[in-house]
């Protein structure tokens, strides 16, 4: 694969990130800030070779990241409003994870719209196992 073509895969993956967004980020302030067990440790909150060679495709600067952050601690990103990343920003196993409230929340949304998200989601997963699958030439 050629560089334009992963940035092109890259392009893709944030734009399905955008779409998907606003319906999570709906049940997420609806679930979130009464949940008692917080699932935004920082350990999730960092960020793994994958997740550095997709915002670096993007030319994103991910190098002002905070360090020293203890590992089950509060994520380094969240605040008193949520994440201060977008979602298409964040690590990507931190952006995959719906704990079983929340999955439940999105299950009972409009079954057309969760239908939609799915959709949307499932390209999202195939989008990331194409660009994590191929390698930018040396």
């Amino acid at each position: 694969m050629n560089i334009s073509n992963k940035t092109e895969i890259a392009r893709e993956i944030k734009d399905t990130f955008d779409l998907v967004s606003p319906f999570i980020e709906k049940h997420t302030s609806l679930i979130c800030p009464d949940c008692k067990k917080v699932c935004c440790a920082d350990k999730h909150g960092r960020y793994d070779s994958d997740d550095l060679s997709f915002l670096k495709t993007l030319e994103v600067d991910v190098s002002q990241q905070k360090s020293g952050c203890n590992e089950t601690g509060q994520c380094r990103y969240i605040t008193d409003t949520g994440c201060s990343l977008q979602r298409w920003m964040r690590p990507f196993r931190c952006t995959s994870f719906f704990c079983n409230p929340l999955l439940k929340s999105l299950e009972n949304d409009n079954a057309k719209l969760y239908d939609a998200f799915n959709e949307y989601y499932q390209h999202l997963l195939v989008l990331r196992q194409r660009f994590t699958d191929e390698k930018l030439p040396s």
